[in-house]
């Protein structure tokens, strides 16, 4: 009997990991254990060239005020971003592989440009070149939730956990510390070097996808299963 893969994001991404996961033959457990919640914010008094996201919750928890922004071009971080910014009915200026600092790089300095980022409460920092100015507005926060005791079973039984962000991550790893689950049955697959490091040691194992989007982290889960 094979070991399950817990799917511990939250919706919308946990729906689209847990199907494109089946499809490759995976035993998936969703497990979601935060939820993105909207959060008050004002507009700033600026012009924006364009707005800069990190995450597609920055514009999908932007509410009435998002109809404001309606023109602008989006420069997400990845493809998965910049699809369900589409479908909220934005054009697409850059699309990056994964990394907002690299997108931030890749943009000509043959023109000043000032960028809107959307953005939750939990953020990756990143460093403005010197000709681009970004001004930051918190949409959403993530609301995490303690694991159940039916959760702590199933954890319990060991089996490969999928780490799509930081926080996620680092909550994860504090309520394993907290109902005192056996690390040592658990192996982790994350998404990026970064998110793998917001973890403590003591894991069976700990993997990185070859790149940071979702099929290369099922890819990296199915070698880890077999």
């Amino acid at each position: 009997m094979t070991a399950p893969v817990f799917v511990i994001r939250p919706e919308p991404g946990l729906s689209a990991t847990i199907k494109r996961g089946q499809a490759m033959g995976l035993d998936l457990v969703a497990m979601p254990l935060s939820e993105a919640e909207q959060v008050e914010w004002q507009m700033p008094p600026a012009t924006f060239d364009g707005i800069l996201l990190g995450s597609a919750n920055g514009l999908r928890h932007a509410g009435a005020k998002r109809a404001k922004l309606a023109g602008l071009p989006v420069y997400a971080v990845g493809e998965a971003t910049a699809a369900a910014a589409r479908d909220m009915g934005f054009d697409i200026a850059l699309t990056g592989a994964g990394a907002l600092q690299a997108v931030l790089d890749s943009l000509p300095a043959s023109r000043p440009i000032s960028l809107l980022r959307l953005a939750g409460e939990e953020r990756v920092p990143i460093n403005a070149p010197a000709h681009v100015t970004i001004e930051t507005v918190t949409t959403y926060r993530m609301a995490h939730h303690a694991l159940t005791a039916s959760q702590i079973a199933q954890l319990g039984s060991g089996g490969i956990v999928l780490l799509h962000s930081a926080a996620s991550a680092a909550h994860f790893d504090k309520e394993v510390l907290r109902t005192g689950i056996d690390r040592n049955v658990l192996a982790l697959a994350a998404l990026s070097p970064r998110i793998a490091g917001s973890v403590s040691d003591g894991w069976k194992s700990v993997g990185v996808a070859a790149t940071p989007d979702d099929p290369a982290l099922l890819s990296l889960a199915l070698d880890m299963w077999h």
